[in-house]
């Protein structure tokens, strides 16, 4: 670049033989000196150059960058929805919280869709043998397996991955697993001890014990005082008995604990459920995502009613976060294309007023976020969740049952029921 400055030099003064000419010229040198030459001054002056890589699957420097937070700050009131998403795209600022993978195999697949879409940050959750094959057969098994496979990736990208290892509340050893990651650099665990699928057997694939299982308080402790985050996947609903009250006494009992729980706390139906959980535990959040199986519903749902996800936008402009909840593996359907498909549906949602995607069929309505709102949800909130250190964090309100959709089964502490009591 600096050669096609001093090319344009010299053919202004040979056209322009003139005073003037000359002393442009010269005072393109001194520019084009302080730009290219003089260390420091370029990124004073534009930003850190290094936000604006390449497509290569090279590491990039890390997207949390104060500098660019602030610009964007700065244009909230200049700039439309589509104009920063534009924006964040260009400078590779979005920070996709939750995405899972089979193997570093398939990194660059989600390297590739991360570059394309402008993410410069995944977070990648721990993931057993049953859903990466969806096999009842291979059950809640290989959580290490997989764990080291994310390890793997988030010490070659550094700056594009981080490692949320999950592990199996059997395990008599998870804790012990689960610091030493930590140790050598996951960001944060992943529990799927709240999730309510029922195999054919009719038992729990993920509900082993309950929540606020003694065998599971130690975890959660230490995760609380080390400020490590947690992401609970939680059927807090009717349908799954002492699930709700199970998810409560975790929360109350460790009110420190940094918690996300998941695809609107699996309560974009019941929106009280969600207001109510939200407004009972302040370091609660949540993401935007369906997953793969059921974004289609998810979208359409939000589509039926956006003014009703606006106001929850509006009413906790911190709580929400993106991602997509894809399950990445060998399959050779589930290349770049896909991945990048998945993800934009969500894009689209968040900044049209309509849209459409290959996930439907229909034209959908989207949120069509002013640009603070939609800054919030694709990075800022997750960056300051994890810059958080509650500490003497204060549970103000007793549950609203009648805001929950369901009454309280009067469960004892470490309580759980079968599917056969439901």
């Amino acid at each position: 670049m600096a050669k096609v400055f001093i090319d344009k030099l010299l053919q202004l003064i040979e056209d322009y033989q003139t005073l003037f000419g000359v002393i442009t010229g010269l005072i393109i040198v001194v520019i084009v000196f302080f730009i290219f030459f003089l260390p420091g001054f370029q990124e004073n002056i534009f930003g850190d150059p290094s936000l604006y890589y390449s497509n290569s699957l090279e590491t990039p420097p890390s997207t949390i960058d104060e500098t660019i937070i602030r610009k964007v700050s700065f244009t909230y009131d200049e700039a439309d929805s589509l104009a920063a998403l534009n924006m964040f795209i260009e400078n590779k600022m979005i920070i996709d919280v939750h995405e899972h993978i089979q193997s570093f195999r398939q990194a660059p697949v989600y390297l590739h869709a991360m570059n394309r879409l402008g993410i410069g940050k995944m977070c990648l959750m721990g993931t057993s043998k049953f859903t990466l094959t969806a096999k009842e057969e291979d059950g809640f098994t290989e959580v290490d397996k997989n764990n080291e496979e994310l390890m793997k990736i988030a010490r070659a990208y550094p700056d594009r991955f981080e490692a949320w290892p999950a592990v199996d509340p059997l395990d008599p050893d998870k804790l012990e697993k689960f610091k030493a990651l930590v140790e050598q650099g996951a960001t944060g665990l992943k529990l799927y001890i709240g999730h309510g699928y029922v195999t054919k057997n009719n038992e729990y694939m993920f509900h082993p014990i309950a929540m606020d299982d003694p065998e599971m308080l130690p975890l959660y402790a230490f995760c609380e005082e080390n400020f490590v985050p947690v992401c609970i996947h939680v059927n807090p609903f009717g349908g799954k008995k002492g699930f709700a009250e199970e998810f409560i006494a975790v929360l109350t009992q460790f009110p420190d604990m940094k918690v996300i729980a998941p695809h609107f706390i699996l309560s974009s139906i019941a929106s009280d459920r969600l207001r109510e959980y939200l407004d009972t535990f302040p370091n609660l959040y949540t993401d935007i995502s369906f997953g793969n199986v059921y974004a289609p519903n998810g979208l359409k749902r939000i589509s039926k009613d956006p003014d009703k996800f606006r106001q929850l936008v509006d009413d906790y402009p911190e709580r929400f976060m993106f991602g997509a909840d894809l399950v990445l593996t060998g399959n050779t359907l589930k290349d770049e294309n896909w991945v990048t498909e998945q993800i934009e549906a969500y894009l689209l949602m968040l900044t049209r007023e309509s849209y459409t995607t290959p996930l439907t069929e229909e034209t959908l309505r989207g949120l069509a976020l002013p640009p603070n709102q939609l800054a919030n949800i694709l990075f800022l909130n997750y960056i300051k969740f994890l810059d958080l250190k509650p500490v003497g964090t204060q549970i103000a309100r007793e549950i609203d049952w009648s805001r929950m959709n369901q009454e309280p089964t009067g469960r004892q502490p470490g309580e759980t029921f079968s599917p056969e009591t439901e």
